[in-house]
């Protein structure tokens, strides 16, 4: 209880904003290539930045990078293969995506967050288990992963057209 009592209220309004973008993409939409764009490249920005900031100050920061950027490639391709969700679709005269509503952007939101949250956590309360080369390999392979799965649902989508 001690440790929830040092969490900046700021981090409380992110949780709830993307609880709140999350939930908006459960609902069947349409929108241009720029919004479709939007969000994704700005989680796959924050998680690059977030393997950044962590191993900056150590001698794996190369290791961490490659580790998030082969880990992140392999998924986003991967996952890419498969067709976009049913009722997809792109229309070249409103140059608009339809995108079915899903749960997945607010799954993905959500883990995002709650790794960002344990590792921000981790590094408060017990800096040490983060300064390992496995920690470094591990943990940004995981932020690696959740952009990938970012990347691909978009590149999906971009097949569209």
């Amino acid at each position: 209880m001690q440790t929830l009592q040092h969490i900046p209220l700021w981090v409380l309004f992110l949780f709830i904003g993307l609880v709140t973008l999350g939930w908006l993409q459960t609902r069947t939409r349409q929108v241009h290539k720029r919004q479709l764009l939007g969000a994704k490249v700005a989680l796959t920005v924050v998680t690059l930045i977030s393997v950044v900031q962590l191993w900056w100050p150590t001698p794996w920061l190369a290791i961490a990078l490659i580790s998030w950027a082969l880990t992140g490639l392999f998924v986003s391709w991967a996952l890419s293969q498969s067709a976009a969700p049913a009722g997809a679709s792109y229309n070249p005269a409103t140059q608009r995506f339809t995108l079915p509503g899903s749960g997945w952007p607010l799954a993905l939101f959500m883990a995002i967050f709650a790794c960002k949250f344990v590792v921000g956590t981790l590094s408060a309360i017990a800096p040490e288990t983060l300064r390992s080369v496995q920690a470094a390999i591990g943990i940004s392979a995981l932020y690696g992963l959740l952009s990938g799965i970012v990347i691909a649902r978009v590149w999906r989508f971009l097949k569209l057209q």
